[in-house]
């Protein structure tokens, strides 16, 4: 079975990234948790709006560290033609 992270879940994960769901995913083990596209937009887009670097940082270092949904994967690759 794999998780589905939602927007929620990245966003606290960025906050507190030696926290509670830091140590769910080392539970269920990182291979089973994966994140979208969608989520990576609404956080990506907030933290633009809050304009701070280290927040910009935190995000990525998160986004890179996670895996991503089949379809966000195919739809990315679309949307970067």
């Amino acid at each position: 079975m794999r998780f589905m992270l939602d927007t929620n879940i990245v966003s606290d994960l960025v906050r507190q990234p030696h926290g509670r769901i830091s140590a769910r995913i080392a539970e269920v083990g990182e291979t089973r948790v994966c994140t979208s596209i969608i989520v990576a937009a609404e956080l990506r887009s907030a933290a633009a709006r809050k304009a701070s670097p280290q927040l910009v940082e935190q995000l990525e270092s998160v986004l890179r560290a996670l895996r991503w949904s089949p379809s966000s994967r195919r739809r990315m690759l679309f949307m970067a033609r």
